[in-house]
């Protein structure tokens, strides 16, 4: 097992950062650290991990291979085509120096295993790269046939629809995909976006409450529920009172998982403002007062740190008076 990605990073910096100086036990231990803590950071396997396979491929024996496939992969990430390159006609787009060398590195594992779906799958990638999604697509779909739960593939045809403006198909194939990968966050998540860009409030709440269910104590499931609960809340059709009071728990709890969380302290204001003193159900009073006054001093403490006004305060206390004055012409109203 490699050091601890953190570590190697720190070692490589009191080398300047230079491959030639770190040799090729700290290169190594930083390609295997990344793929470890599974990082996105294909700036790091550029850096290192083209000067290993440059300088170190045979003394990498059978690791060269996973190597030159982290190393293929990180080079795509940062060699995608501009819009103007894919309007072009391909035999008018000069390849990158990153593209050839990622071409160069697959084409390595394709004769070393030519039946690998994962080489299959580099393949693929390299098609989305340059912005051929229709050959990029029948490429994932072969996969498919031969691994039918292939996940990497189903995702990746996912987000060729998404990247085609094709949302709706999309949303049908993340359906799909999620009644048999049913707790996978990532999917849940990408099809709240879908339908959230789609205005289709209900649909987006019922995923983030499955975030929240899947990984409850993670705030930013509770705020994107918060936010969400509140949007339908304030609509003049179909919002009601109780989705307020659900959406003020949802940011009370973000707050409570992550202390002097401003976009939580924000919304609690939003929503008392909403609400005021109203009433909810049978004539039961909903008292905000001292809710609002929790988060004006958090927020007021926040934008003055140590004594010293910050240049956001004069702003933000303006924005608090506003929204209680809200609150006060609600309530008196």
């Amino acid at each position: 097992m490699a050091p601890p990605l953190a570590e190697s990073i720190a070692l490589a910096a009191s080398k300047d950062s230079d491959p030639a100086r770190c040799g090729f036990e700290l290169c190594r231990n930083i390609l295997l650290g990344v793929r470890e803590a599974r990082a996105h950071r294909p700036d790091l396997v550029l850096k290192y991990g083209v000067y290993l396979l440059r300088h170190y491929n045979s003394k990498l024996s059978h690791e060269v291979w996973a190597f030159y496939e982290q190393v293929a992969i990180a080079l795509l990430l940062q060699s995608r085509y501009t819009t103007a390159q894919r309007k072009a006609k391909p035999s008018e787009v000069k390849p990158s120096a990153e593209m050839e060398m990622a071409q160069e590195f697959i084409d390595k594992l394709g004769s070393q295993f030519s039946e690998s779906l994962r080489v299959k799958r580099l393949e693929a990638m390299m098609w989305e790269a340059k912005g051929e999604l229709d050959f990029a697509d029948k490429e994932y779909a072969a996969i498919l046939e031969s691994d039918p739960q292939n996940i990497f593939a189903l995702k990746r045809q996912i987000a060729i629809c998404r990247a085609r403006g094709k949302s709706a198909e999309a949303a049908r194939k993340l359906v799909d995909y999620l009644q048999t990968f049913c707790s996978d966050h990532e999917a849940y998540m990408m099809l709240h976006e879908i339908y959230l860009a789609g205005q289709q409030y209900k649909r987006a709440s019922f995923c983030i409450e499955e975030l929240v269910l899947i990984n409850p104590m993670n705030y930013i499931y509770h705020l994107r529920a918060g936010d969400l609960v509140y949007t339908m809340g304030m609509s003049q059709h179909h919002g009601s009172h109780d989705q307020l009071l659900t959406a003020r728990k949802y940011y009370a709890h973000a707050l409570e998982l992550k202390p002097g969380c401003l976009r939580a302290l924000y919304g609690i204001l939003l929503v008392c403002a909403a609400l005021g003193t109203s009433t909810k159900g049978k004539g039961t009073k909903v008292d905000t007062a001292e809710l609002q006054e929790f988060a004006t001093a958090q927020l007021t403490r926040t934008y003055s740190p140590e004594g010293k006004a910050h240049p956001m305060r004069s702003l933000v206390l303006s924005l608090v008076k506003t929204l209680k004055s809200s609150a006060t012409t609600s309530a008196s109203g």
